[in-house]
């Protein structure tokens, strides 16, 4: 082969590995209509060592009517619990609790 298309076909590999590694690290919940049509959706609130950490902030969260309901879900490679939330608790709660 000449060198350049030795050169050219290693600029197209290492572009076609670019593409594929941003596509791979992008995350799954991207901007949806589903997500910014208010409070429905389920939305990351944080990552904890422990199940029972992450239970702790969910219920501390509703009762300071931050969120309505949450889940703990393992995280990526079960190395941490991730805390899921939906809702954004009532806004007459907010008030109360702000003023």
């Amino acid at each position: 082969m000449r060198p350049t298309r030795i050169r050219t076909a290693i600029a197209l590999g290492l572009s076609a590995g670019a593409v594929m590694w941003t596509a791979a690290a992008s995350p799954a919940t991207a901007s949806s209509p589903a997500a910014a049509s208010g409070g429905t959706a389920w939305r990351e609130a944080g990552h904890y060592d422990t199940t029972a950490a992450c239970k702790r902030a969910g219920k501390t969260g509703i009762q300071r009517h931050r969120w309505d309901e949450y889940k703990c879900r393992p995280g990526r490679n079960d190395n941490y619990v991730t805390l899921w939330v939906r809702g954004g608790g009532s806004g007459a709660a907010r008030a109360l609790n702000t003023g």
